[in-house]
């Protein structure tokens, strides 16, 4: 009956060791996940920094996301050198269950590719249309960098953990088996006689054997709490049960229930003490969350003008040194291309226009009017222009492809679209009018390369090509039009920031604008009039004189196209406005300091090193501990039999007296020098704060003054330009009997190459200040730590605090300007000679 009991004891204790043995490893990696993410939303709840999702785990669209299981992952490729010592090293063979899991195939998700349309919009020739938003989406699904910043917050909520459980009560437990055997035959050894007076050798001796099977837990069951005012106490429960199967096959079981009780009372003791390193984890977890929220700013301007400015979360927590940004910055990011878009855009049309004033010099050089030297300085300038341009290009496309790879984590073979909906508005010249002024020269190349008598269907058919170019030109003087009313819709806010002398200046150039306006139109009605007046007098029996005609109103035509592109340009050039700044530099430096999470995580920082003061300070203190100790066993063989005679109760009192605190000296003076570095640290960041917020609202206001200066600029520019184009496309009066044709003067391709020039140079740099004024818009704002983000992401754009020109905004409502018909395009006949 006894050996049934003790049967079922010991199945009953293997049920438990089984149980007991542990969880999977899968178990144990959802376990920490479900902790670590219960920390994070102990804090995120209702704060502004809070985000979308911290989860660590990716997208399955992501190009990083790994679709294999991520407990037991394959083995990736290895390098094959290095694998030998995998399989043998050093004469020992390697183990053999490496590839028990398999070999991965694939180093990035293989899927991730056929997933990009899923979430952002494509071309129907498979490029991506890239903004800003679809960039943000992007790299939030592909970018390592936040990727890490996520993983680093996370291990710091794994940290809360570890020292949440280091004050949790904690349970141990396990469990033994061994088996001894020892013969019967006792060895022969060393033993004293007593008679004798010296050590003699004894005989081996027959005894009895035994085979005893001991099973046992010491301890079983045990529990370990650590209390808040730095006591420990463990209490814990082992027993054993012990088979012999020699000789009767006797058992014994026994049972220990016993405590511990440790309590300082100066050195290592208190709350303060005790409770240090979670108060340190939890802090620095909140600190780590708000360092997120910072860091999702710093994303966004990191991706929108290539500039991230702000620091992430750091296992450890964060320092009083706070970085900020120096007050100048440059132009990156998904801004910096477009910047470079438009410059590339601008050079082509410097260069078209330059390619068709070589023409027209050309033309003129033929008539005498113009000399060989001038017409080779502009085929010198067109030819620079063009080298100008393919490098342009090829750093265009080779920063496309490090935008690509390193801010949205894409490999850089990606073909993408880019949305330039943010500069359209510095596209002076629309495409339609370069198109038409093409067509138009196009069929002044074949008008020219026509015999002296031409035959009538090849000039009926450059009649036709010209009537079909009525409408575009009715249409583009629309657009200026249109145009203008556009510029005229923004004259409120434009005249907020000027002076009076400004004031009336712009009115007048308004005024100059709509002369010109009416201008145009009386010249392209009686245009179009000309042309079809030319189509009735149309005479196939004579169409040189149809030719001579038609040579005069092509010129006449590309002209006109020529001073309504001015016009267009200057009136789009005069809608461009800026929103207004005018913060006072303390009032922003008062902001900062109450917004950024940064210098909020700062001042935790600051607080953390005075208090490691006090926690040095404590090792100076004499140890005086309270101990006390007790044990209660079982009285018979039975597991339950506990007595209380087998008690036993201990306590005592230790002391040690600080007689050698030498090291402990010298960490409390540490943390003495620590704390007032860093309190040091902490005023210099705020010095730093305060300069760069001087320093970027000073910028911000030259940016502002700037655009006025660049603005003039480009007018003058483009005044030049047309004046330029008007000397270049002059009628030539005939000379008189006798004499030459009046020759341009030694200075007019100088003149022309100069104004392009200008011009080209005065629009990059009007360009290149809205954009760094829209940038400087969106770090002081990051800057001030009132940037505010959708879940997404996504910038939210609210007024700034302090701001005293909040309310002068541009009216929002602007209409797009009207897209404009293309000229046809005009075919030539078969056997009509190529256009010179």
């Amino acid at each position: 009956m006894h050996a049934i009991i003790c049967g079922r004891q010991l199945t009953a204790l293997l049920s438990v060791v089984l149980v007991l043995a542990g969880c999977s490893r899968t178990q144990y990696r959802i376990d920490a996940d479900r902790d670590a993410y219960s920390m994070i939303s102990e804090r995120e709840g209702g704060q502004p920094w809070a985000a979308e999702t911290y989860t660590i785990e990716q997208d399955p669209r992501s190009r990083y996301f790994d679709p294999n299981d991520p407990d037991k992952p394959p083995m990736p490729i290895d390098d094959p050198a290095s694998n030998q010592y995998m399989q043998m090293v050093d004469g020992k063979r390697g183990w053999d269950h490496w590839l028990d899991n398999g070999q991965r195939k694939y180093l990035e998700n293989p899927e991730w590719l056929n997933a990009l349309a899923d979430y952002v919009e494509m071309s129907p020739d498979g490029a991506i249309k890239l903004n800003v938003n679809s960039a943000l989406k992007l790299a939030y699904m592909h970018s390592p960098s936040h990727q890490t910043q996520l993983e680093t917050l996370y291990l710091s909520a794994l940290d809360v953990t570890g020292e949440r459980f280091r004050l949790d009560t904690q349970f141990f437990g396990g469990y033994d088996a061994g088996f001894a055997h020892n013969g019967s035959l006792a060895p022969a050894s060393l033993a004293y006689d007593s008679a004798a007076g010296q050590f003699v050798v004894t005989s081996p001796a027959e005894t009895l054997d035994t085979n005893r099977l001991t099973l046992g837990g010491n301890p079983l069951i045990q529990m370990r709490k650590t209390f808040a005012s730095a006591g420990q106490l463990v209490t814990g429960f082992a027993n054993s049960f012990v088979f012999e199967f020699s000789g009767g096959d006797t058992s014994l079981t026994s049972s220990l229930a016993n405590f511990t009780l440790l309590q300082p009372l100066l050195r290592g003791a208190g709350r303060e003490i005790a409770l240090e390193n979670l108060t340190r984890d939890e802090r620095s977890l909140l600190a780590n969350m708000r360092s997120y929220g910072q860091f999702r700013q710093g994303f966004y301007t990191q991706v929108a003008i290539g500039e991230l400015g702000v620091g992430g979360p750091q296992r450890g927590g964060q320092g009083t040194f706070v970085s900020v940004f120096s007050g100048q910055g440059g132009l990156g990011g998904y801004t910096g291309l477009l910047q470079n878009l438009q410059g590339i855009r601008n050079s082509e049309y410097i260069l078209s226009i330059q390619e068709r004033s070589l023409l027209q010099l050309e033309a003129l050089r033929e008539v005498g009017i113009i000399d060989l030297f001038q017409v080779d300085q502009l085929r010198q300038e067109v030819e620079r222009q063009r080298s100008a341009l393919v490098t342009q290009r090829a750093f265009f496309e080779a920063q496309v492809d490090r935008y690509i790879t390193w801010t949205l984590g894409l490999p850089p073979n990606l073909t993408v679209e880019l949305d330039d909906t943010l500069i359209q508005q510095f596209q002076l010249v629309s495409i339609e009018s370069t198109a038409l002024q093409d067509s138009i020269n196009e069929l002044r190349d074949r008008l020219g390369a026509l015999p002296g008598e031409p035959e009538a269907p090849a000039v009926q058919l450059i009649l036709d090509g010209a009537l079909a170019l009525a409408g575009p030109l009715q249409t583009q003087i629309d657009a200026v039009e249109f145009d203008l009313g556009r510029m005229k819709q923004v004259v409120p806010q434009r005249e907020t920031s000027m002076t009076p002398r400004d004031i009336e200046e712009f009115k007048n150039d308004r005024q100059q604008l709509d002369v010109t306006l009416e201008d145009l139109k009386k010249e392209s009605t009686a245009t179009i009039t000309e042309l079809q007046a030319l189509r009735d007098a149309f005479a196939p029996e004579m169409p040189a004189a149809t030719r001579r005609a038609l040579v005069i109103w092509l010129s006449k035509a590309l002209r006109l196209v020529q001073r309504a592109v001015l016009a267009q340009g200057r009136a789009r050039l005069e809608a461009v406005t800026v929103e207004p700044i005018a913060l006072d530099p303390e009032t922003a430096f008062q902001v900062a300091l109450s917004n950024r999470l940064d210098f909020m995580n700062g001042r935790a920082a600051l607080v953390d090193s005075w208090r490691r003061i006090e926690i040095n300070a404590n090792s100076l203190e004499s140890v005086l501990n309270v101990t006390a100790g007790g044990d209660l066993r079982s009285a018979r063989n039975n597991p339950v039999s506990f007595r209380a005679p087998t008690a036993s109760l201990r306590m005592g009192l230790e002391f040690d007296a600080p007689l050698t605190r030498l090291l402990e000296r010298n960490a409390y003076r540490e943390s003495l020098i620590t704390y007032q570095r860093n309190r040091r640290d902490f005023i210099q960041s705020r010095d730093a704060l305060h300069i760069d917020l001087r320093a970027l609202l000073r910028n911000i206001n030259r940016l502002r003054r700037d655009l006025a200066i660049q603005r003039r600029a480009v007018a003058i520019a483009l005044r030049q330009v047309d004046q330029a184009q008007a000397r270049l496309y002059a009628p030539v009066a005939p000379p008189r009997p006798g004499q030459r044709t009046i020759p341009f003067g030694p200075v007019t391709t100088r003149n022309m190459v100069g104004a392009l020039e200008s011009l080209l140079r005065t629009q990059n740099q009007f360009l290149a200040g809205w954009l760094n004024y829209y940038a400087d818009r969106m770090r002081l704002d990051r800057e001030l730590g009132t940037m505010r983000l959708e879940a997404n992401g996504q910038w939210v754009k609210t007024p700034l605090p302090g701001n005293t020109e909040a309310g002068t905004e541009p009216p929002n409502n602007l209409p797009a300007v009207p897209p404009s018909i293309p000229p046809p395009p005009v075919a030539a006949p078969p056997d009509a000679p190529p256009g010179g």
